[in-house]
């Protein structure tokens, strides 16, 4: 480490990994047939992050694993060959032992199991455990935790206005309210089929979704706390809140414009990481200054190399270094760290 790095002191460091999507599977390719898929080395991947992060040195103090954990070829095989998964893939989280994984639900996710699983489930609902002081009901996929006193984490739940994982629970408002949001802006009998659609249009597929107006008002309280508190605060989704800049707006929130409305009323967010589009991708929003990144997808990487990010926070940035596909990018805080401290 060099003597620059050195001076600067280190905060907090937490891991961060994106569409796993295991399955105990030959590799196969994605919808375009243009893509390799690794199912199998998938795990394989992971547990290299996860040793690195392992490491005494310098230990993360949590992960944030962006969705997609398991694939929808599970599926095939039933709910039992789906939890089998599932319980395959969390195995390697299990092995950070008292270091806890923060988990966003994804597409992938919701078609192996209900929503009700997964809310109702204290491994993959942080909500549970989580003392959430805006929205006490643990009957949701939304969360907030505060790992150090500058940094917030903010995650939202983009498939609660959806068509997937309500198949048990088909009287849900918010599984009717997507019904009819698909049907006035799609309405094909293939629910993943956007050809012909044009711009915007291109994001009304079964594999986006959007959030509720309930969650909306959650995250508006969440940040306005925030922000009088100078608290950094990164925002973790699933699908994306920012594409239609470079005209590709198939992996994009079904409501991404009113989210991006909330944030922009509040200036302590810094970032916004997604998950969904396996390429990845990077863009500073010129009106807001926030950062939207998009983490290279595990199960897209080849065998021979990795796809995984460990950020850290410094005084005036969160630095999040890149390994094998994904890229470093440096994070500067709305409320630095030291300046805040000097002045308590």
């Amino acid at each position: 480490m060099s003597s620059i790095m050195s001076a600067k002191k280190q905060y907090i460091t937490f891991g961060i990994v994106a569409d796993v999507q295991y399955a105990d599977s030959e590799d196969g390719t994605d919808f375009s047939k243009a893509r390799i898929r690794y199912y199998r080395n998938s795990l394989n991947l992971l547990k290299n992050a996860i040793n690195e992060w392992k490491r005494p040195d310098d230990p993360v103090a949590f992960v944030l694993q962006l969705g997609d954990l398991i694939d929808g070829k599970n599926n095939k095989g039933g709910e039992e060959s789906s939890h089998r998964a599932l319980t395959t893939a969390l195995h390697p989280f299990q092995s950070l032992k008292s270091t806890p994984t923060y988990h966003t639900i994804g597409n992938h996710d919701l078609y192996n199991l209900p929503r009700s699983f997964f809310i109702e489930s204290s491994t993959m609902n942080p909500s549970l455990s989580l003392s959430i002081e805006t929205s006490p009901s643990s009957q949701h996929l939304y969360y907030t935790f505060l790992p150090h006193p500058k940094l917030r984490i903010v995650n939202l739940d983009t498939y609660e206005v959806g068509l997937l994982g309500y198949k048990d629970r088909p009287d849900d408002p918010n599984f009717l309210l997507a019904q009819e949001l698909y049907q006035q802006h799609n309405g094909r009998e293939n629910v993943n089929d956007v050809d012909g659609l044009e711009g915007l249009d291109r994001r009304w597929a079964a594999y986006n979704g959007g959030v509720s107006q309930k969650q909306l008002v959650w995250l508006a309280q969440v940040l306005k706390k925030a922000t009088a508190r100078g608290e950094n605060v990164i925002i973790t989704t699933h699908v994306g809140l920012k594409a239609e800049y470079r005209g590709y707006n198939v992996c994009l929130a079904w409501n991404s414009e009113e989210i991006l409305a909330v944030l922009a009323d509040f200036p302590c967010v810094i970032a916004v990481l997604a998950g969904h589009e396996h390429a990845g991708w990077h863009h500073i929003d010129p009106a807001t200054g926030v950062q939207h990144i998009t983490v290279p997808a595990i199960i897209e990487t080849k065998p021979d190399s990795n796809a995984y990010a460990t950020a850290r926070l410094y005084d005036d940035s969160l630095v999040i270094t890149g390994v094998g596909r994904v890229p470093s990018y440096s994070v500067k805080l709305r409320y630095p760290v030291a300046q805040t401290q000097s002045q308590t």
